[in-house]
């Protein structure tokens, strides 16, 4: 075994100052495993290469073919004592697999002449593995270092065995390229990285990293939701902000629930963003806190890679409510003092120490049921001064048509008729009807009409400007600026307009009916 080691590190420098380093580099960063189940096929060499990009091995065929044709050297004959070809006249059924055409057929080849001496390819090329906890550079670097001497290993180890086998079929140099890229990627995803790998693979994270953006849910705990490297004994201190405050490798967000899960979408930045939008929110707040390492995971998300001062802007809104959501915009920055943008819940009131203001009160509280019955694509509309069948026939028929007190309430599932201009002059001819239509794309519809004459219908994300003073009157005090609960805001004005009333039990027990045939 000592001479055959030898005559392998020999001609290893040889071999691996032929392997290129854009795929020694992708074989070194290699990690997928050959799949271990009764479907797969061929053997553990074949499946190996069959898991490894195809075109990065043709490169290293081309790249090698010439040199491993060259490659004088035989392993000990009491090494292959053990394998044996076949006996003139046997028959043989060839194993062939997509994917890796010009290395496969001579593959398979040797798998059938020679049953046995891919698997002693790789027991010997595990046995020979290099030492490389002394590599050292960025990331590319030790990548490709690392590739390019595994595989130097393994072809040296696979053209000394076939060599020793002494058939022409053994002796094909394609054969021990294939082999031998198909032993590293077999090996390689079970041998640690060297030691300076971790470290260089950081690095570059930090060189690349260009700022992200995600949404997910955060796990509530005693009040509070952390972004933190660590889980560190610190309490976090709310009375400067009432929303926000730095512990040891991050910061932890006050909520209003005790327990439980909050949506959070998050930003993070390489450079100061703009202001604020308020109009969404109920606390604005910013602080600053120092990063140990960075790269704090939350979620399917982390912050920036590196360590240093961070500040954190926290936008949170519902938590009076039972109804909280937040964003968090993280960007470097030395340390300043907290700041607060805005400032209007009772909870941030009282964490701060401050007269806490009165409850607040929604218009749209009312019907945000409907919505969530109804889901992300629906038209309410409501006409007075009629009944069921005088305005079933200006709807399909999967429409649900109630008479409620000031009216008939409509509800279309993913139809959109009652938002139609010509329908709602038809329906108003004898009085009033409006109608709130939405739908996946969040595209909106807000339309009233009345004595047979549409007076205003228009989108309403962001948009205030209905002129008509019966109109005005019946979005008193709904911001459609403030996109929380457009959809009930929506039907609030409806409601508001017909003077109707929607009965909550009756309504949604019809629509739970048919919000299966909906759905179908």
């Amino acid at each position: 075994m000592g001479d055959f080691r030898r005559l392998i590190d020999d001609v290893v420098p040889v071999i691996e100052a032929l392997i290129p380093d854009e795929p020694a580099a992708l074989l070194g960063r290699h990690t997928e495993r050959r799949r271990q189940d009764h479907f797969a096929v061929g053997s553990v060499v074949q499946q190996a290469l069959h898991a490894f990009p195809s075109l990065p091995a043709e490169r290293l065929l081309g790249a090698l073919e010439l040199g491993v044709a060259r490659l004088d050297l035989t392993a000990p004959a009491d090494l292959v004592a053990r394998l044996r070809p076949l006996p003139d006249g046997s028959s043989f059924g060839l194993m062939s697999m997509s994917g890796q055409s010009a290395l496969a057929t001579p593959m398979s080849m040797v798998n059938a002449v020679h049953q046995g001496a891919t698997d002693l390819i790789v027991e010997q090329v595990r046995a020979m593995l290099p030492d490389l906890s002394e590599v050292t550079g960025d990331e590319a670097a030790i990548a490709t270092k690392r590739g390019a001497a595994h595989l130097a290993v393994a072809v040296a180890v696979s053209r000394a065995i076939l060599n020793a086998l002494g058939t022409p079929t053994a002796a094909d140099p394609v054969a021990a390229i294939g082999i031998a890229i198909g032993a590293a990627a077999e090996i390689l995803p079970d041998v640690p990285m060297p030691p300076a790998y971790e470290r260089a693979l950081l690095e570059k994270r930090r060189r690349e990293y260009q700022g992200m953006s995600w949404s997910t849910s955060a796990q509530v705990f005693d009040h509070e939701f952390v972004l933190v490297e660590e889980l560190g004994k610190t309490k976090a201190d709310f009375t400067a902000t009432g929303l926000a405050g730095a512990i040891d490798t991050g910061f932890a967000v006050r909520t209003g629930i005790e327990q439980g899960q909050v949506p959070v979408s998050v930003r993070v930045l390489l450079d100061e963003p703009g202001p604020p939008d308020l109009e969404s929110w109920d606390e604005v707040a910013e602080i600053s806190y120092v990063a140990v390492e960075g790269d704090a995971r939350f979620g399917h998300g982390a912050t920036a890679p590196w360590p240093g001062e961070f500040r954190v802007r926290v936008c949170a809104s519902g938590r009076d409510e039972d109804d909280e959501r937040y964003e968090l915009t993280i960007w470097p920055q030395p340390m300043s003092d907290p700041l607060l943008h805005k400032k209007t819940d009772r909870v941030g009131h009282l964490l701060r120490g401050e007269p806490a203001p009165p409850p607040i009160s929604r218009p749209e509280q009312p019907y945000r049921w409907l919505k969530e019955v109804l889901g992300e694509a629906a038209t309410v509309t409501i006409i007075t001064n009629a009944g069921v069948d005088d305005v079933v026939g200006e709807f399909e028929e999967d429409s649900i048509a109630l008479e409620i007190d000031g009216g008939v309430l409509v509800v279309e599932g993913n139809n959109w008729q009652g938002s139609r201009g010509e329908v709602l002059e038809r329906l108003s001819r004898n009085g009033k009807a409006a109608s709130h239509y939405w739908n996946v794309n969040r595209l909106t519809r807000l339309s009233f009409a009345r004595a047979g004459q549409v007076i205003d219908a228009q989108e309403v994300m962001g948009h205030t400007s209905f002129g008509d003073a019966e109109i005005q009157e019946a979005l008193e005090g709904l911001s459609f600026a403030d996109y929380r609960h457009l959809d009930a805001k929506g039907i609030t004005a409806v409601v508001r307009f017909t003077g109707a009333v929607i009965p909550e039990d009756e309504v949604r027990a019809a629509i739970q009916e048919k919000i299966s045939s909906w759905e179908g």
